[in-house]
């Protein structure tokens, strides 16, 4: 099994497809978008839709520190990101699927264990860090602007790196609905469903420290001392991720690869 190759292929495949830049551009941009739409364009909005309204009352209705800018922006990231991420990376099994390009690496005696491993491991990647690096450019940005009230960068670092866990999570869910639909736009909708429907049952139950969404909840905190909760969620992330690949093996065998 050479993984080394199947790698280089995800990431020949990854730039050829602009799929990383689309990834990281589409993070990113909200990183600095919302800092600004804070600063100078809402109040303006409001100045606008409401001449009357007094200072006092104005304020209350926005965003003023650089701890709520990162806040909501790690709230926009998760709604918006996890979009992105199901169009960009609809078709990194599904298409596949779809086109049989699956034959050629099976045939050179590549393993599907390998096949997934090097998708996992190569788009997790530039998922995790495209999250991390985007949180540490709000953090920055947000900070120029409104004042830096943190007392350190290590929450923002630590939501990065869990809400790109989160995206990992997505990622497992993807190529698993990917090996069950041929077409890649089915697999980026039905992907929405899980992603999305994680937090939301989270929220309503009271049962995020059980489910992967419990890292977007920790992640949101900013906590200088993470709470205890962060751990049972990582590891009903890492649960639920082995489990989606080892489904994900079993299709790939029952399915005409011609």
């Amino acid at each position: 099994m050479d993984i080394k190759a199947m790698i280089r292929k995800e990431i020949m495949d990854g730039l050829r497809n602009y799929r990383f830049l689309i990834l990281l551009a589409g993070i990113l941009f909200f990183a600095i978008f919302d800092p600004v739409m804070n600063k100078l364009v809402l109040p303006e909005l409001l100045k606008s839709q409401f001449p009357n309204m007094t200072e006092e009352v104005m304020q209350g209705m926005l965003i003023t520190t650089q701890n709520a800018n990162i806040r909501a922006y790690l709230g926009d990231v998760f709604q918006i990101s996890t979009l992105i991420i199901a169009f960009a990376l609809s078709g990194i099994m599904a298409q596949e699927i779809s086109d049989k390009t699956l034959i050629f690496p099976i045939c050179s005696g590549k393993s599907y264990s390998g096949l997934l491993l090097a998708k996992l491991s190569v788009y997790g990647s530039v998922l995790v860090i495209s999250s991390i690096f985007s949180a540490m450019v709000n953090y920055v940005y947000a900070g120029a602007l409104f004042g830096f009230d943190l007392p350190s960068f290590m929450p923002v670092l630590r939501a990065g790196l869990f809400q790109g866990f989160y995206m990992v999570y997505v990622l497992a869910l993807l190529i698993f609905i990917g090996s069950l639909v041929k077409k890649p736009v089915t697999a980026g909708l039905l992907v929405l469903i899980p992603a999305y429907g994680t937090r939301i049952m989270g929220d309503l139950l009271n049962i995020n420290r059980y489910l992967p969404s419990g890292l977007l909840v920790e992640a949101e905190m900013l906590a200088v001392i993470p709470s205890v909760s962060w751990i049972g969620s990582l590891v009903s992330t890492l649960a639920v991720m082995v489990l989606l690949i080892g489904f994900t093996m079993i299709r790939l065998t029952k399915i005409e690869l011609l």
